[in-house]
């Protein structure tokens, strides 16, 4: 039975019948005959009423022909997100700017077009309705040289919580704009000699989510660059979660100076590997079985059952296809499925693994720099632009990462905001209508806990 709220409960007198649909109530025409054979009255439903809203019943004459429609579930979502979040940091550190930069954020979530294009998805959403913002390239472009660096930085930082352990690493990203001096000479993945920035960014493995990001000039990436960029963001810990070309003594000498902690990955053949015996435990992650080896020499030694069969699988085909031959078996079958961390981390074996996947995630979060980079590059005319750009994404890779931490696998971000798009908002003459609620963004609505009157209370 459907409990109505009171101010529906007022409309449902003599004769009035309310159904609901959704997050709509419809009032009907209600009456009943009695039926001989059943010894009981039947209730006949007559004549559509309308709409109930807070002023009454609307008749469907009276709101006319619909003047437009909104995507409307998906911005709920992400508005209601940030206004516990994001925006409360915003309209204290840029009063006057926080409604234009929230709006950007929340639209490079539901679709990151350039610049030149988002003024056509923000008058598709319900954001056009209740923000008297301009989303046109020239404001978008206006912003990106309008907002000071120092109070962006001032956002991130009350965004990064202290004391909790945050990831750390960086990457490149090429551009041929010829107004950056942060650009330099550097090689991409296939040899190319390309004009780079490097980015660094902060990911908190407490909450999953970025937190901080700052570019350098292309050159610098070294452990210096990334002691003054935790000092910058008000980290206490810190792990320096890297790849495996960044290990070398030299590198690993300046973070135990700088008493920065570390995880980084050794390869198969690195002197520094131990000798393993028997393993020491095992423990699951993503429903598979890991097994692991009592760390030594700060060495931690995992194991993947699934990972090293398929390896192996892989070897002994390529030795039937005469590309390898049985003597490198016998040499590489001890690291089937092997990984092998150095770190300064003693803690529990199951808890440097996990923090050293969550590297996926911060990878993540650099190919959509990288990827949304591309489309705006010809709009980044200065050192600062990119700047407040990277920043902007930051925040809604946070937005982002908060819808990924409310899921359980069944669908993505990208899939929960297009099932939620189809949630609309009509507007009439004099009224407007939410659509009714497609079933599975009427179990997102529910699951997720989405108000879906909280921009109509902004309006």
């Amino acid at each position: 039975m459907v409990v109505l709220p009171d101010w529906v409960r007022k409309y449902k007198t003599k004769g009035v019948e309310i159904r609901v649909s959704g997050q709509n109530y419809y009032a009907y025409e209600m009456s009943s005959k009695w039926n001989r054979e059943k010894k009981r009255a039947d209730k006949i439903t007559g004549q559509y009423l309308g709409v109930v809203t807070h002023e009454g019943i609307v008749k469907p004459r009276s709101m006319g022909l619909p003047r437009s429609d909104h995507e409307y579930g998906n911005i709920s979502l992400l508005y209601g997100i940030a206004e516990k979040t994001i925006i409360p940091v915003l309209k204290e550190i840029y009063p006057t700017m926080w409604e234009r930069i929230i709006s950007y954020v929340i639209l490079r979530n539901i679709q990151p077009l350039p610049m030149k294009s988002v003024h056509y998805l923000y008058e598709k959403t319900y954001l056009s309705r209740v923000m008297d913002e301009s989303m046109s390239p020239d404001s978008l472009s206006r912003m990106l040289s309008s907002l000071p660096e120092d109070q962006s930085i001032r956002v991130m930082r009350e965004l990064t919580e202290k004391g909790e352990y945050v990831l750390m690493d960086s990457t490149a990203v090429f551009s041929r704009s010829e107004n950056m001096s942060f650009l330099e000479l550097g090689h991409n993945s296939k040899g190319m000699h390309l004009p780079q920035i490097n980015v660094m960014i902060l990911f908190s493995s407490t909450r999953t989510m970025p937190t901080f990001v700052r570019i350098l000039p292309g050159s610098i990436r070294d452990v210096s660059a990334m002691s003054k960029t935790i000092d910058m963001a008000g980290v206490e810990k810190c792990v320096i979660v890297a790849d495996k070309g960044f290990f070398s003594p030299d590198n690993i000498r300046k973070l135990e100076n700088k008493r920065l902690s570390y995880i980084i990955p050794l390869r198969r053949n690195s002197s520094l590997i131990p000798d393993a015996d028997g393993f020491t435990g095992v423990f699951r992650y993503d429903g598979k079985p890991v097994k692991y080896w009592k760390r030594e020499n700060d060495v931690y030694i995992f194991e993947d059952p699934i990972l090293k069969s398929e390896e192996e699988k892989d070897f002994l085909l390529r030795i039937e296809e005469n590309k390898r031959i049985g003597k490198q078996f016998d040499e590489n079958e001890i690291n089937f499925g092997k990984l092998y961390l150095l770190s300064d981390l003693n803690e529990d074996p199951e808890r440097v693994y996990r923090l050293y996947k969550q590297r996926e995630y911060v990878e993540y979060a650099f190919n959509v720099y990288k990827n949304d980079l591309e489309a705006d590059r010809s709009y980044l005319r200065d050192d600062h632009m990119m700047f407040t750009y990277m920043f902007l994404n930051l925040l809604s890779l946070y937005l982002h990462f908060q819808i990924l931490n409310m899921l359980d696998g069944k669908y993505s971000v990208r899939d929960v905001l297009l099932i939620l798009s189809r949630i609309k908002m009509y507007r009439f003459e004099k009224q407007e209508i939410m659509s009714e609620l497609p079933k599975k963004a009427k179990d997102l609505v529910s699951d997720m806990k989405i108000d879906l009157d909280i921009l109509r209370k902004k309006g």
